[in-house]
């Protein structure tokens, strides 16, 4: 099945940096809409409108420019390379000029119009006569999405706002930041209203297995207390992501994809909310109504044989396409190095090339292709647009969220292993050895992760949060430099485990009760 979250008319929201948020739902609002309000929120029809207009601005600003958002940040790990020179990749490659505000990764305000819509449903919806059960619903999935959205926040940015309403006009907008464990705090009350009140997924009808469930919410809580939990060593983290990481798979509502290549459109058109999706971006074949999917898939070629275009900044990694062990079905699965084309001839990735294009077999880009996202039906090529969806959390990641968890508390038991051990006989792997530390295991971890994740939003954030990023990206840069690949330039800043972004100086420059985040110090 392929759906669109249709865009929300109805409102038209003058969102700015700081745009407002809210815990109680007994709000008011300075409108500034050509529909009053209380004409508008009438029913359980029109705040289902409201909701979906919600999900349509997550997939907006987390979806259709994924280019501009987690393959940029991959570009910053070992696991991303630069791949073209447009929009010069290769600066981000080697962290340049990563403490200047006009060159940072720009997701506040497209996160706080987020935040401000879901508070929309959250405000209006208090005073709709409806079946309490299901605004409690239309509220947790809500919730979700404005916990998830904090998320993303709390990790780019640390401190951020946290305002007590919704606006569509220009007044509360000057609001100051709170400390990052207020920030998890909120977030995760957000998840656990979710978790408590979404339906299990088999339970929604078929046309709406797209939404947020119970499963989606546990799963995410399981990722967010290992995140703080990474972070801070604080073992109680630890052991919340275990219990909603184990409540996730003893559901049985999620299982793993017995074939790695059916989780993608490439090899599978009905690669759609299926058994080991747990919540995913929707995406679909519609011309001209914002849906275009900005994403990378590596190789700058216009062909029908390829489907719609795809942009090309950004790649997987020479040394991370090289980790992969030829009987890994991962590595067949997720990459593109050659390419029958409509007009008979084929283009190949040749690693000799060191990334200067075209090549010598005609591949036109610096990298492999990573075809996660790519969409090679008929009606893609027709109008230039890719319907494949996003994962935003799968089963997969659950299992190595558990094994990462148990390891922490109690290391590498029988336990840590049995769920790793699922992700690599799914890989086509034998088990992992027995008898590892807890380092060596954890090492594992992280080793499997990129492995399974690579091209998907995960990668950046394990390098953060495991306080491996700064000897990944190091021994990437040097591999580049010292083997003359084509973009590579010397590294410029050595990141830390604390590394925060700047906030957007627009956003910043809009509320004058926001303080910037200071400069970051380079570890070597």
């Amino acid at each position: 099945m392929i759906m669109k979250f249709h865009s929300f008319k109805y409102l038209a929201f003058l969102l700015l940096a700081g745009g407002l948020q809210m815990q109680c739902t007994d709000l008011t609002e300075d409108t500034f809409t050509f529909i009053s309000p209380e004409t508008f929120y009438r029913n359980a029809d029109d705040l289902d409108k409201a909701l979906i207009g919600v999900y349509d601005r997550y997939q907006q600003h987390y979806g259709r420019d994924a280019r501009g958002y987690f393959l940029k940040l991959e570009c910053l790990s070992e696991f991303g390379a630069p791949n073209r020179t447009k929009d010069n990749p290769h600066l981000y490659n080697v962290w340049s000029d990563v403490n200047n505000p006009s060159n940072t990764i720009d997701k506040w305000q497209d996160s706080y119009e987020i935040i401000n819509a879901a508070n929309v449903v959250l405000g209006r919806g208090e005073s709709i006569e409806m079946d309490a059960t299901l605004k409690a619903r239309m509220f947790a999935e809500a919730r979700f999405l404005r916990g998830l959205t904090y998320f993303h926040l709390v990790r780019l940015y640390g401190d951020v706002p946290i305002p007590q309403s919704f606006t569509q006009g220009l007044d509360g907008l000057e609001i100051p930041r709170k400390p990052v464990d207020d920030v998890y705090e909120y977030l995760i009350a957000d998840l656990h209203y979710a978790a408590e009140n979404l339906p299990v997924r088999s339970t929604y009808a078929a046309n709406d297995v797209w939404r947020a469930s119970q499963g989606a919410a546990q799963a995410m809580l399981g990722k967010v207390y290992l995140y703080r939990g990474s972070m801070t060593g604080n073992r109680a983290d630890f052991e919340e992501s275990k219990k909603y990481s184990g409540m996730v798979i003893a559901s049985s509502e999620y299982a793993l994809e017995e074939d790695f290549k059916n989780l993608w459109f490439w090899w599978n058109t009905s690669a759609k909310n299926g058994v080991e999706s747990i919540f995913e971006i929707q995406m679909a074949h519609i011309k001209n109504e914002s849906n275009t999917l900005h994403i990378d898939g590596g190789i700058n070629v216009v062909d029908e044989n390829l489907g719609s275009y795809m942009y090309h900044r950004y790649g997987p990694s020479f040394t991370a396409y090289n980790s992969y062990s030829d009987q890994d079905a991962r590595k067949e699965g997720t990459f593109l190095t050659e390419v029958a084309l409509s007009n008979g001839n084929t283009i190949r990735w040749v690693e000799a090339d060191k990334g200067t294009y075209p090549g010598s077999e005609g591949w036109n880009s610096a990298c492999p292709g990573n075809l996660k996202y790519f969409d090679r039906t008929s009606e893609s090529a027709t109008i230039k647009e890719p319907a494949a969806n996003i994962y935003v959390m799968r089963y997969a990641e659950v299992l190595l969220n558990y094994a990462e968890a148990e390891n922490e508390l109690n290391g590498p038991t029988a336990d840590a292993y049995e769920k790793l051990n699922q992700v690599r006989t799914r890989a086509q792997l034998d088990d992992l050895e027995s008898g590892l530390s807890q380092e060596e295991f954890a090492a594992w971890v992280y080793q499997e992760r990129g492995w399974e994740f690579i091209g998907e939003g995960q990668l950046y954030y394990d390098g953060i949060r495991t306080g491996r990023i700064a000897d990944g990206v190091k021994a990437e840069v040097e591999y580049g430099v010292a083997n003359e690949l084509f973009l590579y330039t010397p590294l410029q800043f050595v990141p830390k485990k604390d590394f925060l972004w700047k906030i957007p100086t627009f956003d910043l420059n809009s509320n004058a009760e926001l303080i910037q985040n200071p400069d970051n110090q380079s570890a070597g």
